[in-house]
């Protein structure tokens, strides 16, 4: 019995870089559980397939709550942790445990709504084991040089973005103003706008109608595309970078 103890805590990946294949089924068995949280939400999903999403919910509980089991059994097993009933105790106490308990709680009682689906999301927050891999760690490691090496192109592409809106408002509201004085009536009003144009959102609720307001429009969706474009590329040139001093 402890050798399969000691395997299963093996298994479960508690205490290893690289994630297991026991850990990778239940990072898919996580997925599963909020998308099936996200479609219980739709009202005509409950009216078509209520019975069989409640059917799937419950299984995919007893699963988690298995697993929750499980990890309490062989928590003692952990590095610098007490053995028997505290050791357990201890992990129980833990935030991911906590987390644990908290999406599978609804349903091992029996309160299954709507409402209380949306709780099996904060499973998402179960995914952070996954930052124990290598692989994920070597990741953000090169991410962050990207960031950290090309600090100052952020920061001119960040006063460039910051021109390209503020000058827009401006040039908007001279535009636009005396026009449509709910949509345009002052420069914060603008800022709305511009700051949806240059992102390349373009909601559609606020637009110019005059000529030079269709005018200031398109330089403003011209120049945001650059807004987005140079920091990717920064950032991909640091990705790069760091790759190769790596692989040098």
């Amino acid at each position: 019995m402890r050798l399969f103890r000691e395997k299963l805590f093996l298994w479960l990946g508690e205490e290893k870089e690289k994630t297991t294949n026991l850990g990778k089924a239940i990072g898919v068995l996580i997925a599963f559980s909020v998308g099936l949280a996200v479609i219980s939400t739709e009202p005509i999903a409950r009216g078509v397939y209520g019975s069989l999403l409640t059917k799937l919910d419950i299984a995919v509980a007893v699963l988690f709550f298995t697993e929750y089991i499980l990890r309490l059994w062989v928590a003692p097993l952990r590095r610098n942790t007490r053995g028997g009933g505290r050791g357990a105790l201890n992990y129980a106490l833990t935030p991911l445990a906590i987390l644990d308990l908290l999406a599978i709680a609804p349903t091992i009682l029996g309160f299954v709504t709507p409402e209380l689906y949306l709780l099996r999301i904060i499973r998402l927050a179960r995914i952070s084991r996954i930052g124990r891999s290598k692989r994920f760690r070597k990741s953000i490691k090169h991410f962050n040089h990207a960031i950290t090496s090309k600090k100052e192109e952020l920061q001119i592409s960040a006063v460039y973005t910051g021109i390209v809106i503020f000058v827009s408002s401006i040039l908007m509201y001279i535009a636009e103003g005396p026009v449509q004085q709910e949509q345009f009536g002052s420069i914060p009003r603008c800022l709305w706008w511009s700051i949806v144009t240059v992102t390349t959102v373009g909601y559609g609720d606020v637009y110019p109608v005059t000529f030079f307001g269709r005018l200031i429009a398109a330089l403003t969706a011209i120049c945001g595309v650059a807004v987005i474009a140079i920091p990717i590329g920064i950032i991909s040139a640091g990705f790069t970078e760091s790759l190769g001093s790596e692989r040098s």
